[in-house]
């Protein structure tokens, strides 16, 4: 069992269809266009499951130079981290397995702007109940947020699980053999 949130906050909205212009026209009845306002950025929670669960890559996303007192642990209920390629992605799990993560309070359009920019076009941000751990791993509430899913073929994803020390590792090797190189 998913538990998603049943409608997207203006977040997840504006996500979906940052293509589109800042004004959404509608036909209504046969009548003339109408046009609503452009909506204003709303303070949210960010689940992050990989990479930007690290304080200094997320702190380099967002150029924030203090992020551990803000970094909230937590999980979400329902889904399974899968690799493409040395990066993971978040799919659909079997009911009930959690994923453990981090949540993080998104402050302003420019720190969603930079997330968003980070990110690959084949996931999409989707609304979560995101679970807010306390410091035994005991829920200790669960509040309304947003994540990146995979949003692509799932047969290009390697059955391996995400580990971001062994990432982090791997990731040092590479810059020590590119100076060596």
């Amino acid at each position: 069992m998913h538990r998603t949130l049943s409608e997207p906050s203006w977040t997840v909205r504006k996500f979906l269809n940052r293509s589109s212009s800042s004004h959404e026209s509608t036909e209504d009845q046969g009548s003339q266009e109408v046009s609503s306002p452009v909506e204003q950025f709303e303070r949210e929670y960010f689940f992050f499951y990989r990479t930007l669960m690290d304080p200094g890559i997320l702190a380099q996303v967002l150029r924030m130079p203090n992020l551990s007192p803000k970094i909230i642990r937590a999980k979400v209920i329902g889904y399974d981290v899968k690799l493409w390629g040395s990066y993971p992605a978040l799919v659909d799990g079997v009911p009930d397995q959690p994923v453990d993560g981090i949540a993080f309070e998104i402050l302003s359009q420019t720190q969603l702007d930079r997330l968003i920019s980070y990110e690959t076009e084949k996931e999409e941000l989707v609304p979560y109940a995101i679970e807010i751990l306390n410091q035994q791993n005991e829920i200790e509430r669960t509040v309304d947020g947003v994540t990146f899913k995979w949003n692509y073929e799932r047969d290009e994803l390697l059955k391996r699980k995400f580990n971001l020390k062994q990432w982090k590792r791997e990731q040092r090797l590479g810059e020590l053999d590119m100076l060596q190189g």
